[in-house]
């Protein structure tokens, strides 16, 4: 697989910048990712249960805490269950009462609309459109969304490679963007 472009952060700012928008300042449209409010063992954490979902094919549970997850991570049960835990309270995770995390930024644990093909061949379902986009730069790979629009249910593509779109069909797709900087919690806004 061939590396993956990953722009800084001040580029993605610096291109947004220099952009005119209707109803919203740049800087309005522009917010952290999820991955730069993460620790390490966030970060660590955060993989293994993407992996985990993309892999069944269902949420993961975490009622009890595979001894081969603490192998792999290096953690033990209860720095799991406490960095669960902090991934909830940032709102990186959504959980329910049965300890099932069925979504974790971008993917989620159930079927959705928003179909995404890793280069690595791993496919998924991200919550939304949007963030099935950001899979490329989560996973650092090249993507393919299959997805449709949510007002008239017209099948839309987005292909992108090396960071960038280059297959997009219709053409003349567009994003409808919500100001994610109201809400702490954009679960609720997808």
């Amino acid at each position: 697989m061939k590396r993956f472009n990953y722009e800084p952060a001040s580029r993605v700012k610096e291109y947004v910048n220099g952009m005119d928008f209707r109803y919203y300042k740049p800087e309005r449209l522009i917010i952290d990712s999820i991955d730069s409010r993460l620790d390490s063992d966030e970060k660590k954490v955060r993989f293994y249960i993407m992996d985990r979902i993309i892999e069944n094919g269902m949420p993961f549970n975490f009622a009890v805490i595979p001894e081969a997850m603490q192998k792999s991570l290096n953690m033990t049960e209860g720095m799991i269950r406490e960095t669960i835990d902090s991934l909830a309270a940032k709102n990186a995770a959504v959980s329910d009462e049965n300890q099932n995390i069925n979504f974790i930024y971008p993917v989620s644990g159930f079927p959705t609309n928003h179909h995404i093909e890793l280069a690595d061949g791993r496919e998924f379902s991200a919550m939304c459109a949007v963030d099935g986009m950001g899979c490329a730069f989560t996973f650092r790979q090249d993507i393919k969304l299959t997805s449709s629009c949510s007002q008239c249910g017209e099948q839309v593509r987005v292909e992108i490679s090396n960071g960038e779109i280059v297959n997009l069909l219709p053409e003349d797709a567009h994003v409808l963007h919500v100001d994610l900087n109201k809400n702490q919690n954009w679960s609720g806004s997808c």
